[in-house]
């Protein structure tokens, strides 16, 4: 792999990592307890490979602010949920 073209990914991944753990964060400072998930259709939660999907599902502020991303040039994104709350 060229060196540019490594560099480039770990600038992506570096971005994208702070992007998405500032939206847990501001959303946990807030009282929201759940996160949406926006991915690749493919992408798993993990891992590229992961089985268990990740986009569309709804996911806790922990879970999304362990996984930020699960793999360079990940698209994830999350959007905060305050209309869903735990059963209890």
């Amino acid at each position: 792999m060229p060196v540019q073209a490594w560099v480039e990914a770990a600038t992506l991944a570096k971005s994208a990592v702070a992007y998405n753990a500032g939206t847990p964060n501001r959303a946990r400072e807030a009282g929201v307890q759940f996160m949406e998930v926006f991915d690749g259709a493919g992408c798993g939660w993990t891992s590229h490979q992961d089985p268990d999907k990740a986009s569309g599902t709804l996911r806790t502020v922990e879970e999304a602010a362990t996984w930020p991303i699960s793999h360079p040039r990940c698209t994830r994104a999350f959007g905060p949920r305050p209309d869903h709350v735990p059963e209890v």
